[in-house]
């Protein structure tokens, strides 16, 4: 139902959402329902990321690179790549991403700079902007024993398929897993699958 009171009905709905969303959306109407009471106890686990944008690049390749013992679990120069219209772009995963759920930013680009520095990066002479993306919920957990958990994309809901990076396909929570996910929902619905 549209916001103007419109009515549109499909023979098939594609539920293609994160999984916090999922579970958000599917409870409205199917709290009780028992095939969705797996998917409502797969565990999230949540992401922290900082994109940084520089007057030049940081680093000379456009290359994912990991940050050991330090909170940059991953980081990456894009300014070449993917984000060419600004000098310098940095995007960082940090870990223990619980850590800075609750942490202002000032905090987090604060410890992130101080960590970089340990790494010999000083994201502090040419910054120009940063911007701190909190996700409390942004994964399925891949603590051991929750892959079982994962829903298929055919529902038991005739006319409901999901997809989704959480749902049973051969990767975890990735961009990649997403697209097998629509993928194979798109199957579900030309009956190929």
């Amino acid at each position: 139902m549209l916001a103007n009171g419109e009515e549109i009905r499909a023979s098939h709905v594609i539920l293609a959402a994160d999984l916090a969303g999922a579970k958000k959306i599917l409870r409205e109407d199917f709290a009780e329902h028992p095939a969705f009471q797996t998917l409502f106890r797969l565990p999230t686990m949540p992401a922290v990321t900082v994109q940084m944008e520089f007057s030049k690049p940081v680093l000379p390749y456009d290359r994912t690179t990991f940050g050991p013992l330090t909170i940059l679990g991953s980081f990456v120069e894009q300014s070449r790549s993917t984000f060419t219209h600004v000098p310098g772009r940095l995007s960082i995963i940090l870990t223990p991403p619980e850590k800075f759920i609750p942490m202002k930013e000032e905090e987090i680009i604060k410890e992130v700079i101080a960590e970089a520095y340990e790494l010999g990066l000083d994201l502090e002479s040419n910054l120009l902007n940063y911007r701190i993306v909190s996700h409390p919920e942004d994964f399925y957990s891949l603590e051991p024993n929750n892959d079982w958990m994962r829903p298929n994309q055919r529902t038991d809901i005739q006319g409901l398929v999901l997809a989704g990076d959480y749902t049973r396909q051969p990767y975890f929570s990735t961009m990649e897993g997403a697209v097998v996910s629509g993928l194979k929902a798109s199957q579900v619905i030309m009956g190929e699958s």
